[in-house]
């Protein structure tokens, strides 16, 4: 792999290591905050270039931020020598060429999440990843919260013994997204919450599990908001063309290779108190639970366990500001320490392997066996 610390000429070095020359490949909302956390780390990478098929919408951001280079088309802004990682957010059908294109052309890829729509799809990023030498890296951001990395030290120490079974959710009460068509398009978004929520929250809980593969899934699908123009965010209105094909409401039941269970929620719209993301496990030396509000993204875990036979319980509260601002910083050092990833392109493959059997499952009405 290719040193990412050489000095180049007409640069400034900044201590021992010049600053990482970043690409974004799409200007939507979620750009904004991987722009953000750039602005946190202006020590550590330069902005450089930004493309999106709407380059008004791409210009305007280059111009707020101070974007060097703007694009229409992102194999131009791969072309571009000055750039040496790009960060991609286009529409979920589109990871996966664009992540292969950009490795293949030589630079260091942070893709959002789904990592891809389609399970197949994972292979040609991971032989791109390989064939390059380059790095490659999911944009999973919960990883990167205090809590969870709280939670992984406790887990990976013992503190809760064995853990069998583990409960995580990210449900809304009203919160479908009025982003447009593609959106709501199972063939170019993967799904519904299930892919933009459950995606999160299945993968930090196998994450703080130890990454053990999943064997087995019973999965069903719900879609009783959106075919009925109900439950999107306040404010928002759905695109008048949008045709819903995806659920907004799933739950599923998952067996891991280690004998524990996994029960996952998650839901865009759904008759509850109010939108909340969930982890739970019940270990065999104790148990935890961890719980943010979304709104104030305060978070809570409570600890529960025995000392002499007595229960004895701890609360802890973190607030997180900077878990994006994390995830680069860590994206940056793989790069320049030439170390493997936190957030794997074969951890994303899992991911969409158990998304993929639950989906199945669900048309099925049947439980699916996931192959290694």
């Amino acid at each position: 792999m290719e040193a990412a610390n050489i000095k180049r000429k007409g640069e400034k070095d900044m201590g021992n290591t010049i600053p990482i020359r970043l690409g974004l490949i799409g200007a939507g909302g979620i750009s904004n905050e991987h722009i953000k956390a750039a602005l946190n780390l202006s020590e550590r990478v330069v902005l450089q270039a930004i493309c999106d098929v709407n380059e008004q919408a791409a210009a305007e951001k280059a111009k707020t931020y101070g974007i060097r280079e703007v694009y229409r088309d992102y194999k131009e802004l791969l072309a571009s020598p000055d750039v040496d990682a790009v960060i991609i957010t286009v529409p979920n059908f589109l990871h996966a060429q664009v992540a292969v294109d950009s490795l293949r052309a030589g630079k260091h890829v942070l893709c959002e999440k789904p990592m891809v729509t389609k399970a197949e799809e994972a292979d040609a990023i991971i032989r791109a990843r390989d064939e390059s030498g380059k790095q490659f890296m999911v944009s999973l951001n919960n990883r990167f919260r205090q809590a969870a990395q709280w939670l992984h030290e406790r887990i990976q120490s013992g503190a809760f013994g064995e853990i069998y079974y583990a409960k995580t959710g990210w449900v809304r009460r009203r919160g479908i997204p009025a982003w447009g068509a593609w959106f709501f398009d199972r063939e170019r978004s993967g799904g519904g919450p299930l892919i933009d929520l459950g995606v999160h929250m299945l993968d930090v809980t196998l994450w703080l599990l130890g990454n053990p593969n999943p064997v087995a899934v019973t999965g069903k699908t719900y879609a009783k908001f959106g075919p009925r123009r109900q439950g999107a965010w306040p404010g928002t209105t759905f695109s008048p063309d949008a045709a819903y094909t995806v659920e907004d409401f799933a739950a599923a039941f998952i067996q891991l290779e280690n004998d524990a269970t996994v029960l996952l929620e998650t839901s865009w719209a759904s008759h509850i108190e109010e939108e909340r993301a969930y982890v739970e496990f019940l270990g065999t030396e104790g148990g935890v639970r961890w719980e943010w509000n979304i709104a104030g993204n305060r978070q809570e875990v409570k600890w529960f366990r025995n000392e002499h036979g007595v229960p004895a319980d701890v609360t802890l509260h973190f607030e997180d500001q900077g878990e994006r601002v994390a995830l680069l910083d860590h994206f940056v050092t793989s790069i320049t320490e030439e170390t493997a990833p936190l957030c794997t392109a074969e951890q994303g493959l899992m991911i969409a392997k158990v998304l993929e059997a639950i989906y199945e499952s669900s048309e099925q009405g049947r439980q699916v066996r996931i192959e290694w």
